[in-house]
Protein backbone atom coordinates (compact mmCIF):
# COMPACT_ATOMS: atom_id res chain seq x y z
CA UNK A 1 0.00 0.00 0.00
CA UNK A 2 1.34 3.42 -0.93
CA UNK A 3 1.26 6.34 1.43
CA UNK A 4 -0.18 8.61 -1.28
CA UNK A 5 -2.25 7.06 -4.08
CA UNK A 6 -1.05 7.93 -7.61
CA UNK A 7 -4.48 9.39 -8.40
CA UNK A 8 -4.00 11.91 -5.57
CA UNK A 9 -0.53 12.88 -6.80
CA UNK A 10 -1.92 13.42 -10.31
CA UNK A 11 -4.27 16.05 -8.85
CA UNK A 12 -1.36 18.19 -7.61
CA UNK A 13 -0.89 20.71 -10.41
CA UNK A 14 2.66 21.74 -9.56
CA UNK A 15 3.84 18.11 -9.71
CA UNK A 16 2.31 17.65 -13.15
CA UNK A 17 3.76 20.93 -14.39
CA UNK A 18 7.22 20.10 -13.00
CA UNK A 19 7.14 16.70 -14.72
CA UNK A 20 6.21 18.30 -18.03
CA UNK A 21 8.78 21.09 -17.64
CA UNK A 22 11.50 18.53 -16.86
CA UNK A 23 10.64 16.51 -19.97
CA UNK A 24 10.49 19.58 -22.22
CA UNK A 25 13.80 20.83 -20.83
CA UNK A 26 15.49 17.46 -21.29
CA UNK A 27 14.33 17.12 -24.90
CA UNK A 28 15.36 20.70 -25.73
CA UNK A 29 18.72 20.18 -24.02
CA UNK A 30 19.42 16.96 -25.92
CA UNK A 31 18.18 18.06 -29.33
CA UNK A 32 19.17 21.71 -29.46
CA UNK A 33 21.48 22.96 -26.74
CA UNK A 34 23.91 20.08 -26.24
CA UNK A 35 25.06 20.07 -29.89
CA UNK A 36 25.74 23.81 -29.55
CA UNK A 37 27.68 23.31 -26.30
CA UNK A 38 25.18 25.35 -24.27
CA UNK A 39 23.58 24.36 -20.96
CA UNK A 40 19.94 25.08 -20.14
CA UNK A 41 20.86 27.56 -17.40
CA UNK A 42 23.11 29.44 -19.81
CA UNK A 43 20.40 29.47 -22.47
CA UNK A 44 17.88 30.94 -20.03
CA UNK A 45 20.30 33.76 -19.25
CA UNK A 46 21.01 34.37 -22.93
CA UNK A 47 17.31 34.54 -23.75
CA UNK A 48 16.69 36.97 -20.88
CA UNK A 49 19.51 39.24 -22.05
CA UNK A 50 18.35 38.97 -25.67
CA UNK A 51 14.87 40.01 -24.56
CA UNK A 52 15.81 42.83 -22.18
CA UNK A 53 19.26 43.82 -23.55
CA UNK A 54 20.84 44.61 -20.17
CA UNK A 55 20.02 43.30 -16.70
CA UNK A 56 21.54 43.26 -13.23
CA UNK A 57 21.91 39.95 -11.42
CA UNK A 58 18.65 39.95 -9.45
CA UNK A 59 16.60 40.82 -12.55
CA UNK A 60 18.54 38.31 -14.60
CA UNK A 61 17.81 35.58 -12.05
CA UNK A 62 14.11 36.51 -11.95
CA UNK A 63 13.71 36.64 -15.74
CA UNK A 64 15.60 33.39 -16.23
CA UNK A 65 13.66 31.68 -13.40
CA UNK A 66 16.80 30.74 -11.51
CA UNK A 67 18.19 31.19 -8.03
CA UNK A 68 20.36 34.34 -7.75
CA UNK A 69 23.34 32.46 -6.26
CA UNK A 70 23.20 29.87 -9.03
CA UNK A 71 22.74 32.59 -11.65
CA UNK A 72 25.85 34.34 -10.34
CA UNK A 73 27.95 31.20 -10.82
CA UNK A 74 26.57 30.60 -14.32
CA UNK A 75 27.14 34.24 -15.30
CA UNK A 76 30.80 34.00 -14.21
CA UNK A 77 31.30 30.97 -16.46
CA UNK A 78 29.58 32.78 -19.33
CA UNK A 79 31.82 35.83 -18.90
CA UNK A 80 34.85 33.50 -18.99
CA UNK A 81 33.48 31.89 -22.17
CA UNK A 82 33.11 35.32 -23.79
CA UNK A 83 29.31 35.18 -24.10
CA UNK A 84 28.47 37.97 -21.61
CA UNK A 85 29.93 41.37 -20.75
CA UNK A 86 29.67 43.03 -17.36
CA UNK A 87 29.94 46.66 -16.32
CA UNK A 88 29.07 48.76 -13.26
CA UNK A 89 25.53 50.15 -13.22
CA UNK A 90 25.42 53.88 -14.11
CA UNK A 91 23.12 54.65 -11.16
CA UNK A 92 24.44 52.26 -8.51
CA UNK A 93 28.12 51.39 -8.71
CA UNK A 94 27.58 48.41 -6.37
CA UNK A 95 25.41 46.73 -9.00
CA UNK A 96 26.73 45.05 -12.14
CA UNK A 97 24.87 45.15 -15.45
CA UNK A 98 25.18 42.26 -17.91
CA UNK A 99 24.80 42.17 -21.69
CA UNK A 100 25.45 39.66 -24.43
CA UNK A 101 28.75 39.91 -26.28
CA UNK A 102 28.86 39.63 -30.07
CA UNK A 103 29.58 35.91 -29.60
CA UNK A 104 26.59 35.60 -27.25
CA UNK A 105 24.37 37.33 -29.82
CA UNK A 106 25.65 34.93 -32.50
CA UNK A 107 24.75 31.92 -30.33
CA UNK A 108 21.24 33.24 -29.66
CA UNK A 109 20.68 33.96 -33.35
CA UNK A 110 21.82 30.43 -34.19
CA UNK A 111 19.69 28.64 -31.58
CA UNK A 112 16.56 30.85 -31.53
CA UNK A 113 15.00 29.48 -34.76
CA UNK A 114 15.37 25.93 -33.40
CA UNK A 115 13.84 27.03 -30.09
CA UNK A 116 10.90 28.51 -31.98
CA UNK A 117 10.51 25.30 -34.00
CA UNK A 118 10.53 23.24 -30.81
CA UNK A 119 7.82 25.48 -29.36
CA UNK A 120 5.80 25.16 -32.59
CA UNK A 121 6.10 21.37 -32.48
CA UNK A 122 4.64 21.33 -28.97
CA UNK A 123 1.90 23.83 -29.86
CA UNK A 124 0.95 21.65 -32.86
CA UNK A 125 -0.14 18.92 -30.44
CA UNK A 126 -3.21 21.06 -29.67
CA UNK A 127 -6.02 22.72 -31.60
CA UNK A 128 -5.28 26.46 -31.83
CA UNK A 129 -8.15 27.43 -29.49
CA UNK A 130 -7.17 24.78 -26.95
CA UNK A 131 -3.55 25.97 -27.00
CA UNK A 132 -4.62 29.59 -26.51
CA UNK A 133 -6.80 28.48 -23.59
CA UNK A 134 -3.90 26.47 -22.13
CA UNK A 135 -1.58 29.52 -22.31
CA UNK A 136 -4.28 31.66 -20.73
CA UNK A 137 -4.66 29.19 -17.86
CA UNK A 138 -0.90 29.18 -17.33
CA UNK A 139 -0.93 32.99 -17.28
CA UNK A 140 -3.70 33.02 -14.67
CA UNK A 141 -1.84 30.54 -12.48
CA UNK A 142 1.41 32.49 -12.96
CA UNK A 143 -0.21 35.79 -11.99
CA UNK A 144 -1.71 34.17 -8.89
CA UNK A 145 1.72 32.83 -7.90
CA UNK A 146 3.31 36.25 -8.50
CA UNK A 147 0.70 37.85 -6.22
CA UNK A 148 1.28 35.26 -3.49
CA UNK A 149 5.04 35.74 -3.71
CA UNK A 150 4.80 39.52 -3.53
CA UNK A 151 2.41 39.29 -0.56
CA UNK A 152 4.69 36.92 1.31
CA UNK A 153 7.73 39.15 0.86
CA UNK A 154 9.71 36.40 -0.87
Amino acid sequence: MSLIPPSDVDQILNIRILRLASKLTLIFQRETLRPAGIKVQQWRIMVSLAQFDELHLRSLARHSSQDPAHTSRVVKSMIAAGWINSRPDDHDQRRIQYTLTDEGVKIVKDIWPRAQQFASDIAALFEADAFDQFKSMLDIAGASCDARLSNSGS
